[in-house]
């Protein structure tokens, strides 16, 4: 990673700060930064939140957010482990258990935390279109985000198998995630299976 992503981020975790006061860090620190800047730090950023793209990932942060780093909230999720601080990250990375203990698993939001930086290089060649998704497309390319859409792609032993701490203490969200049978001869749709 580049040392000006690294910095950034040694900036933005100075004391303990809430992802809130990370989000307003950050606006201040874009008011200063320079497109080239915001390109080599918004790519160190795509790329590592890139690298959450995996099955074990996502269940991972499924279960450490109780449920609620699911469909829509996974790419807010992986907004702010990416923007952790370099050895919390690269520990989530190598072993996605241990954030059964991470406080990101209860205190992310939806900050967009990412996009604020990738902005600053959109603005700047774009004639101030706000977007994520320019400097996002010059990464990444045409490829096809990483991050499987289905939990139900992992069965619950190899959850855990692979998520043991995070599986004892919130096992029974997989229970309450998987279809039910229905009932021999009933044609209709039940309450839980539209909220399920």
């Amino acid at each position: 990673m580049n040392p000006l992503t690294l910095q950034l981020l040694s900036r933005l975790w100075e004391g303990t700060p809430t992802f809130d006061e990370i989000a307003a860090k950050l606006e201040n620190e874009c008011r200063s930064m320079s497109a080239a800047e915001a390109a080599v730090i918004g790519r160190d950023l795509i790329l590592r939140r890139d690298a959450l793209g995996t099955l074990s990932f996502r269940m991972a942060a499924f279960l450490a957010s109780n449920g609620t780093a699911g469909n829509d909230g996974f790419m807010d999720f992986t907004d702010c482990v990416s923007f952790l601080p370099e050895d919390r990250y690269q520990q989530i990375l190598r072993d996605p258990d241990v954030l059964v203990d991470d406080p990101v698993s209860s205190d992310f939001d939806e900050l967009y935390l990412i996009s604020t930086v990738c902005n600053v290089f959109a603005q700047a060649l774009l004639e101030g279109q706000d977007g994520e998704g320019f400097l996002h497309y010059l990464v990444l390319g045409d490829e096809e985000a990483k991050v499987p859409q289905r939990l139900d792609e992992m069965t619950e032993d190899e959850v855990k198998e692979k998520l043991p701490r995070l599986h004892a203490k919130f096992g029974h969200l997989l229970r309450a995630s998987r279809p039910r049978p229905k009932a021999s001869g009933t044609d209709g749709v039940t309450l839980e299976d539209m909220i399920g």
